[in-house]
């Protein structure tokens, strides 16, 4: 059986950074306060939501970009 953190990582690799990203969000350790807020904000633009987050002013690429280099540098 898989933990977590295995399959996530299984998923980065081949390529499912949504499917990741909905484990990863769930972690509770592991990340600081600005890491998971970075997390939540690009699977929330990833699962159709950026409308929001750009009223928000903020810039979804840049956030989704952030992420994938922090689940590469943490996991790889």
């Amino acid at each position: 059986m898989y933990r977590k953190t295995e399959k996530a990582k299984a998923l980065l690799k081949a390529g499912e950074f949504l499917k990741a990203l909905a484990i990863i969000k769930t972690f509770r350790l592991g990340f600081t306060k600005e890491e998971k807020r970075s997390i939540e904000i690009a699977y929330e633009c990833l699962r159709g939501h950026e409308v929001f987050y750009l009223s928000l002013v903020i810039d979804v690429d840049k956030e989704i970009e952030r992420t994938r280099q922090l689940l590469v540098d943490k996991y790889f």
